[in-house]
């Protein structure tokens, strides 16, 4: 896909990353990236392509849940050798 396709997709999809990117707590220019990666990969096997945006959100949506969820469980700071919450 080239820039004006991902522009496009952007900018129809932009309602549903602006949501994902307040759920997760996640910058919007992260969430951009992460769903025309999700979108571009998913397209490339869809034989629906009307279900993509959806897809792709749920995809996002997960992702970055787990990326906030691995970076939850490392120590806030350490202090002697241990860690401290």
């Amino acid at each position: 896909m080239d820039e004006s396709i991902d522009s496009q997709i952007l900018s129809q999809e932009q309602w549903a990353i602006e949501l994902l990117a307040r759920e997760t707590h996640t910058a919007l220019g992260k969430v951009q990236e992460v769903f025309l990666a999700e979108y571009k990969k998913l397209a490339a096997h869809a034989h629906i392509k009307s279900y993509l945006p959806l897809l792709a959100c749920n995809s996002v949506r997960e992702i970055l849940k787990s990326a906030h969820s691995s970076m939850d469980l490392k120590p806030a700071f350490i202090i002697g050798g241990e860690s401290s919450y």
